[in-house]
């Protein structure tokens, strides 16, 4: 399993590997850890990283997401000495407004939060409260029995984010 510790406007240290940091030529990204997977327009897809890597219009590294969230197969992921994605979405909002020490856009919320000092940036699909309400739906449809395995596996899963992105300084606003 590769280690990823994201480290807020500076990029990713590799554990045993390269490191990637905001403003490096994308040359060198791909000299660093080689060719994406898969390519779509500015933002290069690493597979074997879990990553996402956006390159600006001057063809620097601008942005690292995190992808694949707690579904992670090939990478073990630490912010501020914590996993994101083992940490519960209060929790991690939590740490993440202290590192951040200032404004923090919530337009999105409970989906997605920016944290502008910082520039790192959280999103999921669903919350608990999604899964609240239609586990109330099902059930006044007498759909809930036969489903329950599955929503209460989504109910356990909302309760994280799903990707943590870095970007370089002032990326969110």
């Amino acid at each position: 399993m590769i280690k990823l510790i994201l480290i807020p406007l500076k990029g990713v240290q590799i554990v045993n590997g390269e490191n990637i940091t905001f403003g490096i030529s994308k040359t060198e990204l791909l000299k660093k850890i080689g060719r994406p997977s898969s390519e779509n327009g500015n933002q290069l897809f690493y597979d074997d990283y879990e990553l996402r890597i956006d390159i600006d219009q001057y063809d620097h590294v601008e942005f690292i997401e995190c992808i694949y969230g707690p579904f992670l197969e090939k990478t073990e992921i630490e912010i501020y000495n914590i996993n994101p994605f083992k940490t519960k979405s209060s929790d991690l909002i939590q740490i993440l407004s202290e590192k951040n020490n200032g404004k923090i856009d919530q337009s999105e919320e409970p989906y997605c939060y920016a944290f502008l000092n910082s520039s790192v940036g959280i999103y999921r699909d669903s919350c608990e409260v999604d899964i609240d309400e239609m586990i109330t739906e099902m059930k006044n449809t007498g759909e809930y029995e036969s489903n329950e395995d599955w929503v209460l596996n989504d109910k356990e899963k909302a309760q994280f984010f799903w990707t943590v992105g870095i970007g370089k300084a002032k990326y969110y606003e």
